[in-house]
């Protein structure tokens, strides 16, 4: 029981940083282009320090929700 509980916390993670994702690609295409690379860099060092390493299965998870909401 404890490792399905494990792979569905996973699986939740996984869904909550696609549809994380998603929504910032959607702002971000809704701006035009990203704005100057110093400040690119610097988000992407903030959520560096926010998000938890992802296991390369999250990972595959993650990249799977995104191309099906791309299509």
């Amino acid at each position: 029981m404890a490792r399905i509980k494990y792979v569905i916390n996973e699986r939740r993670l996984a869904y909550e940083g696609a549809m994380k994702i998603h929504a910032e690609k959607l702002e971000q295409a809704a701006k035009g282009e990203r704005g100057n690379s110093a400040d690119a860099i610097h988000q992407e060092r903030e959520a560096q320090k926010v998000s938890p390493p992802v296991s390369e299965a999250t990972q595959a998870a993650v990249d799977s929700l995104l191309q099906r909401s791309t299509t």
